[in-house]
């Protein structure tokens, strides 16, 4: 809009609403792209969260299991502890049963209210400060988004 005041027009040129519209189409561009990324990444929190659920269920699972294959229920006297009555520690390596905790290693069953999620599960042995124990790691891979790994000592008691 060109307006005549003390003798001047006053306006914008045609070279001045261009630049601004490839301006203004930049920063749009850039605003779009942030906000896109922003709702896409919006669901991976809530994955992360069933991927720690899950991973944390299967782990209370596999904790309330006996230490070994000849531990006895409740696991008292220990396996191979050298106290009165102890049964020497054994595992038969039937892992059909789930019946210890060495019996879910390379466990990987996946509950279908979990569709698209991955789980695996390592179980080792270990000599924390003169006693037995298992290293157990569960790792669960969400859809979207990094996978969660909890790992805890289960001990020979």
């Amino acid at each position: 809009m060109r307006t005549e005041a003390s003798g001047f027009m006053r306006g914008f040129t045609l070279i001045e609403l261009i630049l601004f519209i490839v301006v203004v189409g930049v920063a749009s561009a850039g605003l779009f792209a942030a906000i896109n990324s922003a709702t896409v990444n919006s669901v991976s929190p809530i994955y992360q969260v069933r991927a720690l659920e899950l991973a944390q269920s299967q782990m209370d699972e596999i904790f309330g299991k006996r230490y070994d294959d000849k531990s006895p229920n409740g696991g008292f006297p220990p396996c191979g502890g050298g106290e009165v009555g102890a049964v020497l520690c054994n595992d038969s390596d039937a892992k059909a049963d789930l019946g210890d905790v060495d019996d879910y290693d390379g466990f990987s069953s996946v509950p279908s209210t979990y569709e698209g999620f991955a789980m695996s599960v390592s179980v080792s042995s270990v000599n924390l400060s003169g006693r037995p124990a298992k290293l157990i790691t569960v790792t669960v891979t969400p859809p979207v988004g990094r996978a969660v790994d909890l790992s805890a000592y289960r001990g020979n008691y």
